[in-house]
């Protein structure tokens, strides 16, 4: 009976995509935002808020440079998605959600991703029903809107790792005090670096804040290289280089990617981390294959299974450290982002959810696209140490990873020094829309 339902299941298929017994059933994406100005910056700054023009004005707004970068993304998508057969050519809201983190950059990048996708005039769009008529005068011919759906940012604990959160704080205070982030917060170099940068910065500066004026930097070099060699004499290749080097390695532990374990207070403090930044995350891209499958084996009009039926690509608009906690709990961070460092702009990475016609058993890939000097997306499933080396790798290892990343107990708030608690929630989102039925929500978002 299991065998006849999936087969019907997969005979009512419009779309499909096939590779010998393999069959794609789904794809989740998780991309960066493009180029954007500093999100803030350092007291000293020659280029304070009003200096940053585009995208709107001010700090962490999209270029349009970022807005380019994404339109070539979504038109990489369309080819492959959409050109392949598995996306229908027009836009259906049935097949394709996309959430957003809450912020201008996130937003308008998946605007400009969609427009790759769905915004141009390809003639397979059409007018009066996909968009305004050719008479309404000022319409972009071709262009389709398409929804993105977003919560507050404070409390986005899917999308954005460094959500509100005194449990983190909590346990990168404990990080911080252990034997090796002390000898490296200790290390010559490293407290040269910061005391140098100190007197120059007009602040105080430590491991927790050297990211604002390396990110700072860089965007600079990026936009106006030649004026922030003038204005700014203290800095130099070699300075940043060096805030770049040990930034690096901030951002690993902050990841929770110790050199060993770190065990204070009986917590696995790099694995408590690693729940908190990605653990929701994960755990709703898992979530969504979970449901996917289980339809699978449903009635064929079971109105539970109604919207995951039509849903084949969900996305999530978001920044480099969601990729980047993302990839800590699947164990692939310092293999697949080279040399070293956070995902660069417009990075996305995409998992697929596959079912095999042969055994009749769930598989998944991973792919990536590292920036838009990429023409293509290339697999990166064998870098996953449980999948074997294979391209293709059973769900159940995605599915014991993701178990890895939940809390040890049934909890919507967690408990933080002085008895105090917080409601950074780190369970698998649920999606009321479809979900209500399953009854299984342990989350508040």
């Amino acid at each position: 009976m299991l065998k006849l339902l999936v087969l019907v299941y997969l005979s009512t298929l419009s779309e499909s995509l096939i590779d010998g017994e393999m069959e794609l059933m789904l794809v989740q994406a998780v991309w960066r935002h493009g180029d954007r100005s500093p999100t803030k910056t350092y007291p000293t700054d020659p280029f304070q808020d009003g200096n940053w023009t585009f995208g709107g004005g001010g700090f962490g707004q999209l270029s349009p440079i970022g807005m380019r970068q994404h339109l070539i993304l979504g038109k990489l998508l369309r080819k492959t998605y959409v050109d392949s057969g598995f996306l229908s050519k027009r836009y259906s809201s049935k097949e394709i959600y996309i959430r957003s983190t809450d912020v201008n950059r996130t937003i308008i990048s998946a605007m400009s991703n969609l427009l790759g996708m769905y915004g141009q005039d390809t003639g397979d769009s059409v007018a009066g029903e996909d968009y305004p008529d050719p008479d309404v005068q000022g319409w972009p011919r071709g262009y389709v809107p398409i929804a993105i759906h977003t919560v507050d940012d404070d409390t986005d604990y899917i999308g954005n790792p460094d959500a509100v959160c005194p449990r983190q704080d909590q346990l990168w205070e404990m990080a911080k005090s252990s034997p090796e982030l002390q000898a490296f917060q200790n290390r010559p170099d490293v407290a040269q670096l910061l005391g140098k940068l100190s007197v120059y910065c007009g602040e105080n500066v430590t491991i927790d804040n050297l990211w604002i004026i390396q990110d700072a930097l860089f965007i600079e070099q990026m936009h106006v290289n030649e004026t922030l060699r003038k204005v700014n004499l203290w800095f130099s290749d070699e300075l940043y280089n060096q805030i770049t080097l040990v930034n690096d390695d901030v951002e690993l532990y902050q990841n929770g990617l110790f050199g060993k374990p770190v065990i204070m207070n009986s917590l696995d403090v790099g694995l408590e981390l690693q729940k908190i930044r990605g653990g929701s995350l994960i755990n709703d891209i898992n979530m969504h294959m979970n449901i996917k499958v289980d339809c699978m084996r449903a009635p064929a009009n079971d109105p539970k299974c109604k919207w995951i039926n039509g849903l084949k690509y969900y996305a999530y608009s978001a920044h480099d450290t969601t990729i980047y906690a993302f990839f800590s709990i699947m164990g692939i961070a310092q293999k697949v982002i080279r040399p070293r460092g956070y995902p660069l702009y417009s990075a996305a990475t995409f998992i697929e959810l596959w079912w095999n016609r042969t055994d009749n058993q769930p598989y998944f890939k991973l792919y990536y696209h590292a920036s838009e000097n990429n023409v293509t997306i290339y697999p990166i499933t064998d870098q996953v140490d449980t999948c074997g080396g294979k391209l293709y790798c059973k769900l159940d290892v995605f599915r014991n990873i993701s178990a890895t990343a939940k809390p040890d107990q049934p909890m919507d708030k967690v408990l933080v020094s002085g008895g105090s608690t917080s409601v950074c929630v780190i369970m698998d989102y649920v999606d009321f829309r479809y979900h209500n039925s399953y009854n299984k929500c342990k989350s508040k978002l």
